[in-house]
């Protein structure tokens, strides 16, 4: 199944943050498996964007782009796939606890083809459609649960089309908290730069902005946080939780972190773009 752009735009990855790569705040460095630089290059020089992050598959890793499309739906390709475990408790959740950290091991992308292509925590590659990846899954997960692909034509989030958050209200949690925090935990879709303070966006609820020289988005709210923030990036599945971040949210920050939006005017962003309230 190819998936085709129905905006005049194009997606770019970011070849400085991968799977292989972590981006810490507090410290602006960029490190690699070979390589570690501290740089500033990938913070806009005023309000902006700094980084653009899409997951192709909800609950997976994802993937950083340099430039992507906004929607009426919100970022394109973003969290087209979705995997739902019977084992999962009523409500909103799709898997059990155990099996999202499971899932944060694997990491989707858009192919040069369009297609999702499925990384696997051994290095193996499967098209997300694939009965092998399934079955993969529910064996590594060994819960006993039954899995099933879901696919839907606007992206499969949990409130609104997008959210947001800054390097400086990352940098200020980590402050908080006494460690380096990875900006991935938040799994925000938008990474802003705005020198302002840390929780600047949170004075942009309600307020709509011009992001780049088309898009314009609506700032809906703040963003009520989850367990999901508390899983290590890069060893969901050993590290242990870290249960404190979301006490200091809790007791410092009503719970909150970064805010939704959604997109009223579509267009093409870009790392770089500069963003203003109208």
């Amino acid at each position: 199944m190819t998936l085709r752009s129905t905006l005049p735009c194009l997606a770019h990855r970011n070849p400085l943050i991968g799977r292989d790569a972590t981006l810490f705040t507090g410290q602006r460095c960029t490190s690699t498996t070979k390589t570690r630089r501290c740089t500033t290059t990938y913070v806009a020089s005023s309000d902006g964007i700094a980084s653009i992050f899409r997951y192709p598959v909800k609950s997976m890793a994802g993937e950083s782009l340099t430039q992507g499309c906004l929607t009426a739906d919100g970022l394109e390709r973003d969290r087209l796939y979705a995997f739902e475990s019977s084992g999962a408790p009523a409500g909103m959740l799709r898997v059990a606890g155990q099996e999202r950290r499971e899932l944060l091991r694997y990491s989707a992308k858009i192919d040069t083809n369009g297609e999702v292509e499925v990384r696997t925590p051994s290095g193996e590659r499967w098209p997300v459609e694939s009965v092998g990846l399934l079955q993969l899954l529910e064996t590594q997960t060994a819960s006993g649960s039954v899995f099933r692909l879901t696919r839907a034509e606007t992206p499969q989030t949990d409130v609104r089309p997008l959210s947001l958050i800054s390097t400086q209200t990352v940098e200020r949690l980590a402050e908080e908290l006494g460690q380096p925090l990875d900006v991935r935990r938040f799994r925000a879709n938008l990474l802003l730069d705005l020198p302002e303070n840390a929780f600047a966006e949170d004075k942009l609820v309600g307020k709509t902005v011009r992001v780049g020289s088309t898009a314009v988005l609506a700032v809906r709210e703040r963003d009520p946080r989850c367990r999901f923030i508390t899983y290590d990036p890069d060893a969901p599945h050993t590290a242990e939780p870290l249960f404190e971040l979301m006490k200091l949210l809790d007791r410092k920050h009503q719970g909150r972190a970064g805010v939704y939006a959604s997109v009223v005017v579509p267009g093409e962003v870009t790392v770089g773009d500069a963003i203003r309230v109208l």
